[in-house]
Formats: structure tokens, sequence, C-alpha cells
């Protein structure tokens, strides 16, 4: 790419802009960070974005609603530089003096909570989000229960239209699933994949950078197909990974996962983190065939449901009724006392951070990489991370069928404004997008109002 006497930026590797320089050849990078994290402004000079990074920030300095739930987006490095600057872990009066400017971006559930601090703020201005959930868990997982119930006891009440060789198998899924919700002691099987992905769930809010990188290290190796069995021989290599100490020592499956148990109940105590040693807890009764508590989960409900339960009569009227009551459970995006049950044990800045995440500007690919959607920018959108995920890689037409009809257009309104008045965006890419999203989405967008390339 040849290019001269423009101002160029550089990206790191999550999208942070930093500093411009002023060229007269080829582009040249440097690796200053931008000083303030809410002031400051890209000036582009009419060089439009050429990758993914470029195309994320630009909702640093402009507003772009998601093109899925409509609402304004939040560029990732921003919310890294709140975090980094430590406005999650003071006073809860400073948290939402500089959070204040961001509350229209976040979800249902974030915005209640965050609504709510505020009036615990007026009372103690010096306590922590820590603090505040703490105190907010007793009242919230009451009234959690109670909505969980009533969706857990419709979804019962479907099941008598399943054929009648599924429904004992559905019965025994729901008893599962309702010992949960309640607090009953049950059997459950333990499955190391499952806790290897419940602990790297965790490390994000794990301050030690070391303890993230071993309890990473020796849980990882339970992804492998050797894990599946208890009694199979896991390998010297993958063992070694594990704790080379180890090795010849312990030899089964069940051997090892009883030993990394152990590691990270030792790591969990030491941090004072009672979710981590619990998960410990009952993963070592699950291998000893005893009853355990299981906190409930309406994503596993959901995965599970799909995945095996309804698998035989997937398409029909009766399993996307039940798929839409799964859909139905209050999670952390659309219920404040979801997030607070979730985040009883989170500190402050994982709190925070969290209020903010689910806005964070992502790159959506319209027809999914999975199923052959092409790396060009004609191909992507710009949606909200909680809408990135839930979507997955499903089609891109069923997940808009729960969206505003509208929002699409919104956010083509916003990509064609900034195309239009400072030529950031090719209209060669708008108009790809437009396809794709006709062709993935089945909807069409008016794009009139953009200026094509001469």
């Amino acid at each position: 790419m040849r290019v001269s006497g423009v101002n160029l930026f550089s990206y790191n590797h999550n999208g942070t802009r930093t500093k411009s320089v002023r060229i007269t050849a080829l582009p040249c990078y440097v690796n200053n960070r931008q000083p303030d994290m809410f002031s400051g402004s890209i000036s582009f000079n009419a060089n439009p974005v050429a990758n993914y990074g470029q195309f994320r920030a630009l909702t640093k300095t402009h507003d772009i609603h998601c093109i899925y739930c409509g609402k304004l987006l939040l560029y990732g490095g921003s919310l890294n530089e709140m975090l980094e600057k430590g406005l999650f872990s003071g006073s809860v009066k400073d948290f939402i003096d500089g959070v204040m400017p961001y509350r229209n971006r976040m979800k249902k559930g974030q915005k209640d909570l965050f609504d709510r601090i505020c009036k615990f703020a007026k009372r103690s201005p010096q306590t922590h989000l820590s603090e505040i959930v703490q105190f907010m868990y007793q009242k919230a997982i009451k009234k959690l229960v109670k909505k969980q119930s009533h969706v857990l006891n419709s979804m019962i009440s479907k099941s008598g239209k399943l054929p009648i060789h599924m429904q004992e198998k559905f019965d025994s899924f729901i008893r599962k699933h309702h010992d949960r919700l309640y607090g009953i002691p049950h059997k459950e099987e333990f499955i190391p994949k499952k806790f290897a992905y419940q602990i790297n769930k965790k490390l994000q809010s794990i301050p030690n950078a070391e303890l993230q990188a071993y309890l990473s290290r020796i849980t990882t190796p339970m992804n492998d197909s050797s894990f599946s069995r208890p009694d199979t021989i896991i390998p010297d290599k993958l063992a070694a990974q594990i704790s080379k100490s180890r090795v010849g020592k312990l030899r089964t499956a069940k051997e090892f996962s009883e030993y990394v148990i152990y590691r990270v109940r030792k790591i969990g105590e030491r941090l004072d983190r009672q979710d981590i040693v619990k998960l410990c807890d009952n993963s070592q009764k699950m291998i000893n065939e005893e009853k355990v508590v299981i906190p409930f989960s309406n994503k596993e409900l959901l995965e599970e449901m799909v995945k095996h339960q309804l698998a035989p009569i997937r398409k029909s009227p009766l399993y996307y009724e039940m798929v839409r009551l799964a859909n139905s459970f209050p999670n952390s995006s659309s219920s404040m006392n979801s997030f607070v049950v979730k985040h009883r044990y989170s500190d402050s800045d994982t709190i925070g951070y969290k209020l903010l995440e689910p806005a964070i500007t992502t790159i959506e690919h319209e027809k999914p990489r999975s199923l052959g959607g092409s790396l060009d920018l004609t191909n992507c959108v710009l949606a909200c991370k909680a809408d990135n995920n839930a979507r997955s890689s499903n089609s891109m037409a069923n997940y808009l069928k729960f969206c505003n009809k509208k929002n699409p257009q919104r956010y083509f309104n916003d990509v064609i404004k900034i195309s239009n008045e400072q030529h950031l965006i090719n209209p060669s890419d708008i108009e790809g997008q437009a396809k794709n999203l006709y062709e993935q989405g089945h909807i069409t967008v008016n794009l009139s109002k953009l200026r094509r390339e001469e």
C-alpha cells in the first residue's frame, strides 16, 4: 500500500488505538498509548478503514448502534483503560462519576443494577462495588429463583406434548435441573472438560497473572479425549503438562483429575475465592459418586436440551416453543438479580467490567466463518458482544427475528453518515454489508443516502 502525506494510526492486538504519525511515503507505526481515555479524536484524513481493528475503533469517537439490539456500542479499548485506571476498584462515588456517560449503553440487567448502585452511593459514597453486590445477594437469589421456577414449571407442562419414547429421558433431565434450582443434593457425573471450562471462565477475575497461567496450564489438558473415561491412562506428554514431578506416580484420568482439583482448590483458598473452593469440593464429590448441590445454570439447561433432549424433534413447532421458554430464563444481561447472584464472589474490578462488557464493540460476520463466510469487511458489521455471543454461528435471519426490525437500518444510517462526512468507510464495503444482510438476514436496507465512489 502506498500513501503519502496523511496521518495513520497503529493498533495493538486488542484494537486499542495508538498515537498518530505523519508520513510521506510508506506507513509507519508507533506504540505510544493515547494518554486520556475520555478525550482525543481520530483524524483519518480520508483514509478508509482497512482491517478489523480500525473498523472496531470507529466506535471510540463515533456513535454506532448495534445492528441487533440498537444500543450504542462501546469501544473495548476505552473499557480496558477504565479498568487500568482503577475506576472500578475505587469508591462507588468515583465509579458512578466515571461510568454515568455510558449508562445508556448498558443492557437492561446492568442498567437496573447501576441505578440501584447510584442509590447506595447517596448513603455510602465510599463503599465499593463488591460490598454492594454482597449486600444485595440474599434478596436477589429469592427473586431469581421465583422467576426461574415459573419458567421451569412452564417447560414441564409443555413436555407432556413430547413423543412417549422421549418423555422418560426428558423427565430425568428436568429433575436434575429442578434439584439444582432448589439446592437439592443429587448425584451428577464429573466431566473433566466441563471443569476446565468453568475454571477458565474464572481466570479473568484472578488478579495474579502467574496464577492465571498456572491454572490454565494444568486444566487445559482436561479437554483432551483421554480424560473422557476415568480409567484411561494419560499419555506422558499430556501428564507432564500438568506436573512433570507426577509423571509415573499418577496414571489414570481419575488420578490426574483429582490432582488438578486439589491444586486448584489450594489456589482458591489462597485467594479466598469461595466459588473456586466450592467448585472443587463438588467436583471431588462427583468423582466419589457422592451427592452434590450444583448451582442452576439456564445456559447449561438450554445447551443440553437443544443438543440432546430435543434433537429428535428439531425444527418442529414444539421444539421452537421449548427453546423460546428456555431463552426466557433471566440472565445477567436481562436481570439485575441474575447479575448479582452470578457475581456474588467477584471483586469490584470484575463487577465494574462486567456491567459494561456486553456493550463492547465486536466484529460480527454476517455469514459465519464456520459456514464459509469471507474475512472481507463486506461480510462484517458491528454488534455488541452480548448479541454476538448469543447468535454464535446460528442463522442471522433467525436471530434477527428476535430484534427490532428498525435496528439494522439504524446501524446502516450510522455507517453511511461516517462514510459520507469523513470518508472513513469505503462505500463499496457498506454496499457489500447490505448485500450480505439481505442474503443472510433476509432484510433489505435503504442505501439511497450513501455517496458512491466516483
